[in-house]
């Protein structure tokens, strides 16, 4: 029985440690603002470290070294190879998308639109800052979803890392082969007008030195990435939490009106990126979770190729 209860815990065994988790999301939450206050771009490396008491606090600091290390390092490859899909050689869509933004809404550009509602308002500088918070929140948000499913059951962190770090891959290859700009390098561009790019005018961000020798892709917009993430994690949190998940699709839906309030996305990127989590999801549960052995619920049938992962396991 002490064994069995060992290893439930060390897996994290669902509705293990539930105040360590809320500790640990207010711990990550408060520090990620405070560093967003001074300036300071909150980037995986950055969280990786932050996340080191809470390894510590668990009980599993090894267990933390396996699962986080890899992820984070992976994560951080991934990043450095989104600059490749710019220097490609590929012209961007430019007119094309910002056409077919403005068809959809009558000739009408919603980053305008609500730009002109909250300046219509007064709360336009107000929802500027907000905006510009939610849009530097993009990678604090997978991370806190990714604590809470790795204190409470691993598996749902495997699943919901390995979906992450797929989905950013395929994100890649779209960039790669269909470089597509956002509306504030149209506008820059003379394709489109009327709007304000609001990123740099509010809330400075200082990135790390390992963000600072990477070379951004300004044409990385379709599918949004930001739109995708925050529901991903709203998914996978449900399969823990299922009401209090549903606080997550709330920030989906704040994420989805800031990157646009913004400027840094169409509501088609959005739409993209919706549509990017449906295939991911659709790929996980068809052809990944069944294969292998670490992401199967110990109830589910294992797939055609499950004994690849069984042998691998026991060689």
């Amino acid at each position: 029985m002490r064994q069995t209860r060992a290893r439930a815990v060390d897996d994290g065994a669902p509705g293990a440690r539930p105040p360590l988790v809320l500790v640990s999301l207010l711990y990550l939450g408060a520090a990620s603002g405070v560093m967003i206050w001074r300036g300071i771009s909150v980037s995986p490396d950055y969280l990786l470290l932050m996340l080191v008491p809470v390894a510590l606090a668990s009980g599993r600091f090894v267990r933390f070294l396996g699962d986080w290390v890899p992820f984070i390092a992976i994560f951080l490859g991934y990043e450095a190879m989104r600059g490749i899909a710019s220097r490609t050689g590929i012209p961007p869509q430019v007119d094309s998308i910002a056409s077919l933004e403005t068809h959809l809404f009558g000739g009408h550009l919603p980053t305008t639109v609500l730009q002109n509602l909250t300046a219509d308002l007064h709360i336009g500088r107000g929802v500027d800052y907000a905006a510009t918070v939610v849009y530097f929140a993009h990678f604090v948000v997978p991370v806190l979803i990714g604590v809470t499913l790795w204190l409470t059951d691993r598996r749902l962190f495997l699943r919901f890392t390995t979906a992450l770090l797929g989905m950013s891959f395929a994100g890649f290859v779209i960039f790669l082969l269909i470089p597509t700009a956002p509306p504030w390098w149209a506008q820059d561009h003379g394709v489109l007008s009327g709007f304000r790019h609001v990123i740099g005018t509010t809330l400075p961000s200082a990135v790390s030195p390992y963000y600072t020798s990477l070379n951004p892709n300004p044409v990385a917009a379709f599918p949004s990435l930001h739109s995708a993430y925050p529901l991903l994690g709203f998914l996978a949190l449900r399969r823990a939490y299922p009401r209090a998940a549903w606080l997550a699709f709330g920030w989906c839906l704040v994420v989805w009106f800031s990157v646009v309030y913004l400027g840094e996305h169409y509501v088609v990127d959005v739409l993209g990126g919706i549509a990017l989590v449906a295939a991911t999801e659709l790929v996980m549960a068809r052809l990944v979770v069944p294969r292998v052995a670490a992401l199967r619920d110990p109830d589910q049938t294992p797939g055609p190729a499950a004994e690849v992962a069984v042998l691998g396991r026991t060689a």
